[in-house]
């Protein structure tokens, strides 16, 4: 009777916001893993037990800098056919294998993994509208040999950057490039398409040496992720190709040129082309993950197309650039997001992030339909409890807002 109250009592403490419905990949670095380390601290032989676990090893890597067969073999993980999973046509052994090359995730081949991948069953979900305004979907699966999977992504809801300029009333907050998530969304056969896009930066064109971070009004989301031990942190929009070369209309040299060290083709006559052209490129001969790290998960990538915004033959900005997202949300009806929301709040999302003490890789692919939104309360201060922490600390600072004639705070 006792373990009968105490169950139910844990679970009416166990949110259940969201029906998720999703494919998620878990790529193991199995040199560098923390769960892979603990195992094999506590005297798990990961290699042996590897099936018992429900881990696929999978490992291309070119070991012919080793100076026997022996070595190799060694070096190479337990239960890889590497003739037949790493050479093209699967055949050759050492220096007569033709490596197969991987098209995008050039990870695949340069470490060896284990691979965990399935069916998301989750035992906690919870949404979450925050006190910023922006909307949280958080997941929770439990994984008995290693512990709990925690992933999710948060978005600005209305995501718009604006900047203070001078209007025909005075200074004024304007939109910057129009509307982002109409263009972004425009490609889209329903809904809003957010990118996960915070911490993204841009390779400067003219020197490759100097990074352009994002402003943080460019921000529409974040994902995160951890593991059981391992933490990882979200891999935004790509705006290089695999060699780091930018993304950019005027200056990057693509196959079709016969730049080596790429397959990612350029347009040959314009950027919506080239859109194009790139669109179908991962959408046809992007199989990494399957030819090489033996995935089934469903890859789904987005290319920012920025055909929208106004060229002015500036590299700043992002007129005439084009972005790889590996990491989106697209919400079947964004209007629906506010405290008291409706409900539900439906759409499809990927995540995509990288370990943040390892090679290690995860990936989420799914739907989700929403049916609970809790407010965030612990984000208010002040005596009313509707007062943000930004509010606040613009009240502290006397920061002047947009059209004020002031250009610093009071003394």
């Amino acid at each position: 009777m006792t373990l009968m109250i105490l169950s139910q009592m844990l679970a009416g403490c166990t949110p259940n916001d969201a029906e998720v419905t999703a494919d998620y990949a878990i790529f193991l670095a199995a040199a560098s893993s923390e769960n892979l380390n603990r195992l094999a601290r506590t005297g798990t032989n990961v290699e042996e037990s590897a099936g018992k676990l429900g881990l696929v090893p999978f490992d291309c890597r070119d070991l012919s800098a080793l100076e026997t067969e022996e070595e190799i073999v060694a070096a190479r993980l337990g239960g890889v056919d590497f003739e037949t999973e790493c050479c093209v046509d699967g055949a050759g052994a050492g220096e007569d294998c033709e490596r197969v090359a991987p098209k995008w995730f050039g990870w695949v081949d340069d470490y060896a993994y284990y691979l965990k991948e399935g069916k998301v069953e989750t035992w906690r979900t919870e949404a979450v509208l925050t006190s910023e305004g922006d909307l949280q979907l958080t997941m929770h699966m439990d994984f008995p040999q290693f512990g709990d999977f925690r992933f999710g992504w948060v978005i600005d809801p209305d995501f718009q950057p604006t900047e203070c300029r001078d209007g025909e009333n005075g200074a004024e907050e304007s939109d910057i490039d129009g509307n982002w998530l109409e263009g972004w969304s425009a490609q889209e056969e329903k809904g809003t398409l957010y990118h996960l896009n915070a911490n993204a930066f841009q390779i400067n064109p003219s020197n490759n040496a100097v990074a352009w971070y994002f402003e943080q009004e460019w921000m529409a989301g974040y994902t995160f992720a951890r593991f059981a031990d391992e933490e990882f942190y979200g891999h935004a929009v790509d705006y290089s190709d695999e060699a780091y070369r930018p993304f950019y209309m005027s200056s990057y040299v693509g196959s079709d040129d016969g730049q080596e060290g790429t397959s990612i083709p350029k347009p040959r006559i314009d950027y919506p082309g080239w859109v194009s052209n790139v669109t179908e490129y991962f959408d046809s001969e992007v199989t990494d993950l399957q030819d090489i790290g033996k995935s089934a998960f469903p890859l789904s990538m987005k290319i920012e197309d920025n055909a929208w915004r106004t060229e002015d033959g500036v590299a700043a900005g992002l007129d005439g650039w084009l972005g790889v997202s590996p990491s989106w949300v697209r919400i079947d009806n964004p209007e629906d997001i506010a405290a008291g929301t409706k409900t539900p709040i439906t759409g499809e999302f990927q995540i995509y992030l990288e370990g943040v003490a390892a090679a290690s890789k995860v990936m989420v692919h799914g739907t989700f339909s929403i049916d609970n939104v809790r407010e965030d309360v612990w984000g208010y201060h002040g005596p009313d409890g509707a007062t943000t922490f930004e509010e606040v600390k613009e009240t502290e600072n006397n920061t002047p807002t947009c059209g004020e004639e002031r250009l610093t705070t009071d003394e």
